[in-house]
């Protein structure tokens, strides 16, 4: 066959790309990008329209709460009050309420644990979400004593509830202040009232508490009221006047 009956033959060779073709998967992470800028952009946005308080709030909230316990946490203390808890914004003063989300979580936690632990007890343990933060009132009633009767020795049921307290109080750094309450049965001796009598009794309390893992530091005043702020007002007498209180203070 002459070269010029020869048949032509064209071959191709076809160029490596860039790795084919690859679908719609830079989208979705191009998607992911543009949402998480805005997501960033919104916080920026926010924290710039919050007052110099409402970002000193903000600052001290994750400086004290962790969403691990004990050993996991780095030295923090309970579990982060954000887990399923929404924060209110206060839209007018721009400060977010960071006090009322403790102070509703702490109230909840307490009333969680007295009911799972303390059985019977239970009843004469009253939490109060107050103005000047959250008030545990540890009370006495008839048959169901707390201390010893006319001392400041401990019981068996006050010494449980305060093991108790101890651990929920643990959940929140607050400052803390014990008040002794009495009835107004007058304390026999002269010079023995029961304005000692309240005040022996507040220390009790701090000694049990301190001694079942709360931080004395915590701890910023023991003081005695005697039988001036009775709970049960129209009965001076009532075992509910008799009881140690104590103050989680929230500002």
């Amino acid at each position: 066959m002459s070269k010029k009956d020869a048949p032509i033959i064209i071959k191709k060779i076809k160029k490596a790309g860039h790795g084919g073709h690859h679908g719609g998967a830079w989208k979705v992470a191009y998607a992911d990008f543009v949402t998480a800028m805005m997501a960033f952009f919104l916080v920026m946005w926010l924290i710039a329209t919050l007052s110099i308080e409402g970002k000193k709030n903000v600052g001290q909230y994750f400086r004290s709460y962790t969403i691990f316990k004990g050993t996991e946490a780095g030295g923090g203390q309970g579990i982060s009050v954000l887990q399923g808890t929404p924060v209110n914004v206060n839209k007018e003063a721009g400060d977010m309420k960071i006090g009322d989300v403790v102070r509703n979580k702490l109230v909840t936690d307490l009333g969680k644990i007295i009911e799972q632990r303390l059985d019977e007890l239970k009843k004469q343990i009253l939490v109060i979400n107050a103005d000047e933060g959250v008030r545990v009132e540890l009370v006495e009633k008839t048959g169901s004593p707390i201390f010893e009767l006319g001392r400041a020795t401990l019981l068996p049921n006050g010494n449980e509830a305060l093991k108790v307290l101890a651990e929920g109080l643990n959940s929140v750094p607050n400052d803390i202040t014990i008040e002794g309450h009495t009835d107004s049965y007058q304390y026999p001796r002269e010079d023995y009232t029961n304005w000692e009598l309240a005040a022996d009794r507040a220390n009790a309390a701090r000694r049990a508490l301190i001694k079942n893992g709360l931080d004395p530091e915590r701890i910023k005043k023991v003081t005695s009221f005697a039988d001036v702020v009775p709970i049960s007002a129209n009965n001076a007498y009532d075992p509910i006047n008799r009881r140690v209180s104590i103050l989680v203070e929230m500002k």
